[in-house]
């Protein structure tokens, strides 16, 4: 009798993410606010992969930066990082760099040292089911310190001869980008559009778009910037273009404060974006601040917040969010404090 009560529960679990849409999580570990930075533990948290066990288990997509990647030995690569992958089911995602101003002279060694990478990890057998291109839409781009313009038609153009060049090591590659063209209040609809379409036109698909808004954005309403205005360009990307959305939960305000302030608006960012009715195919848990300082262990307690404890705690928060369905945020949207812990006054 028990093993047919847990056979109907699984069949039920199982059914339920089929009806709702189970959200996938990502993780990247953060870069300490340096580019090519990377927290002090890194290594050292491969090595022991019991000090982050649940945590593994809710990470779908592991995400790392191209510098951070290139740096590692290939015996570490091949028998420590990718033998994780491989153990834990977990994808992997190259946050990428070398599409942003091809034009310049000064980029190429960008776009080169990453054509290497990803033929040295194609070589090792590694494989890389994502590439995400960083700002790649937004970022101005600085000579002698000073910011340039550079077009929009001449960025999308790059977007096109980089995911030419990658899908040419692999093939399956899904590419996608990192934007916050929202949360400067900015038309993102064209945009957006002109890159699918262009992409289309050069035999590439643009897979999915990221939106990196910090949570301080829509609590504090810059810009006008709203829950609702994240909801809408969800449901652009989603319903008009026919790509799948993903949200980025992070904090630039936590992050310069504390592992523990940080944290915090992390899961705040969650539950005030499902709150509101966004239903993105991905959640990214991501820092490029000083803080988390490290990743592990994930079962710290009191004020100790290393990266690991709150990807363990933001995964049992998602899934408590998906079993209870609309319920949820009908139950959230009532409660004061709830209106308050998002900026709704």
């Amino acid at each position: 009798m028990q093993t047919q009560m847990r056979f109907m529960v699984l069949v039920f679990f199982v059914l339920f993410s089929a009806v709702t849409g189970a959200a996938d999580i990502w993780y990247e570990d953060n870069n300490m606010g340096k580019g090519g930075g990377m927290p002090s533990d890194f290594v050292e948290k491969f090595q022991q992969q019991d000090s982050f066990k649940v945590a593994s288990t809710y990470i779908d997509v592991y995400m790392v930066r191209a510098r951070v990647l290139a740096a590692m030995t290939d015996d570490f690569l091949v028998n420590v990082f990718n033998d994780y992958l491989v153990k834990n089911n977990i994808k992997l995602a190259l946050d990428a760099g070398g599409a942003n101003w091809m034009g310049l002279s000064a980029r190429e060694a960008v776009f080169n040292d990453e054509i290497i990478l990803l033929k040295r990890l194609a070589r090792m057998g590694i494989r890389v089911d994502y590439i995400s291109l960083q700002s790649v839409l937004t970022k101005a781009p600085k000579v002698k310190g000073k910011k340039i313009d550079y077009p929009l038609n001449t960025r999308i153009k790059d977007v096109v001869v980089y995911s030419k060049a990658v899908r040419a090591i692999y093939p399956q590659v899904k590419i996608g980008i990192i934007d916050d063209m929202p949360s400067h209040n900015k038309d993102y609809r064209l945009p957006y559009r002109m890159l699918k379409e262009a992409m289309a036109e050069g035999g590439v698909e643009l897979s999915y778009i990221h939106l990196d808004i910090s949570f301080d954005i829509p609590r504090e309403q810059r810009n006008g910037v709203t829950w609702e205005n994240l909801k809408k360009a969800e449901s652009y990307v989603e319903n008009d273009l026919g790509v799948q959305f993903g949200y980025f939960t992070t904090s630039r305000k936590g992050g310069h404060s504390s592992s523990k302030a940080y944290h915090e608006r992390v899961m705040a960012a969650l539950e005030c974006y499902a709150g509101h009715g966004g239903t993105p195919a991905e959640y990214i848990v991501a820092s490029w601040f000083p803080h988390p300082e490290k990743t592990i262990p994930e079962n710290a307690t009191g004020n100790d917040y290393p990266a690991m404890r709150t990807v363990k705690e933001f995964g049992r928060e998602l899934n408590a969010i998906e079993m209870a369905g609309p319920s949820w945020s009908a139950q959230r949207s009532s409660r004061p404090d709830w209106r308050r812990l998002c900026g709704n006054h």
